[in-house]
């Protein structure tokens, strides 16, 4: 069986709301996407209802013939909307989509379709106006009175953690820096040119990604030490174990997918390791016995048959 398909959901969600889809089922039969599958992965996804945010404020009301007795009126699940409001461009109601995600400006900005190199500087500037204020603000609203956003955003941040990659920190390769001598940089004769050169080496570079690029959240240390700066991430093992324990209890959560596949890819990582080291000792190239393949085979099987079910 093929492998489990993998959806840029960011991309989508730009698509889907320039689309005129007018709910997501329709949106995912054009796309070829399996509907439940899509309703899983894209609950912050605003519905299109022009102008409503379904927000149903907490308030008290009095029952009929006993002015005394206040009950608390029932509150409507709320559901993120489409803001139609002329103001807003389409890419700073994208913004706002993004921002309250993890309320990092420049990632929202460079989500929503504004360039790299200003995005740090737009997204400032956007917070600053008052109507992008204004949607923020009824997203945020919306987002804190949903019943179930506490345990999904335990979940997402304990998924973060488990899967978070260290080239979203830093960025290494190799570059080339003069050599130095007791007198300073070392020069050397060209035999082309006959001139004076700085003789070059190349080295190994590590370099920290900016702070308004990276996930905070994902950082427990950041130090200046002798040897230079370091950072260090939150645990790793300690989410993945409180991640098998969550879904052993919630196996139909709808994370539970993207878990499964990232949870294989370091099975993969691990056994092509295994298998090359194996290989280095016995100086043989590695023999694919065809784990690999059952493993993505079988995780194919399961969440075709869910997909199935849930339909």
């Amino acid at each position: 069986m093929g492998r489990i398909a993998k959806y840029d959901w960011d991309e989508l969600l730009k698509e889907y709301l320039k689309s005129s889809y007018s709910n997501k089922t329709e949106f995912a039969k054009a796309k070829g996407i399996n509907p439940s599958l899509l309703r899983r992965n894209t609950t912050d996804w605003p519905e299109k209802v022009k102008g409503k945010s379904n927000v149903t404020p907490l308030k008290k009301v009095t029952q009929k013939g006993n002015s005394n007795s206040n009950v608390t009126q029932k509150v409507v699940t709320p559901k993120i909307t489409v803001n139609d409001s002329e103001e807003l461009t389409e890419k700073q109601r994208l913004f706002c989509l993004f921002y309250i995600r993890n309320f990092n400006a420049t990632q929202a900005a460079i989500k929503a379709g504004y360039s790299s190199d200003t995005a740090r500087q737009i997204g400032c500037e956007l917070l600053t106006k008052p109507h992008v204020r204004a949607e923020v603000e009824r997203l945020k609203e919306i987002k804190r009175q949903s019943i179930m956003l506490a345990e999904d955003d335990i979940v997402e941040r304990y998924m973060r953690i488990a899967f978070a990659d260290m080239t979203d920190f830093v960025e290494f390769g190799r570059i080339k820096v003069p050599v130095i001598g007791q007198f300073g940089p070392v020069q050397v004769k060209n035999p082309e040119t006959g001139k004076k050169e700085t003789l070059m080496q190349e080295v190994n570079d590590i370099r920290f990604k900016d702070f308004s690029v990276v996930d905070g959240g994902l950082i427990c240390q950041v130090k200046q030490g002798r040897d230079g700066a370091s950072i260090k991430l939150e645990d790793r093992q300690k989410a993945l174990d409180w991640l098998a324990n969550f879904f052993n209890m919630n196996p139909l959560n709808k994370h539970k997918q993207w878990y499964d596949q990232e949870r294989l890819k370091i099975q993969q990582e691990q056994l092509k390791l295994a298998q090359r080291k194996a290989g280095d000792e016995e100086g043989d190239e590695p023999v694919d016995d065809g784990f690999i393949d059952a493993l993505n085979s079988e995780a194919s099987s399961v969440w075709s048959d869910y997909d199935e079910d849930e339909d």
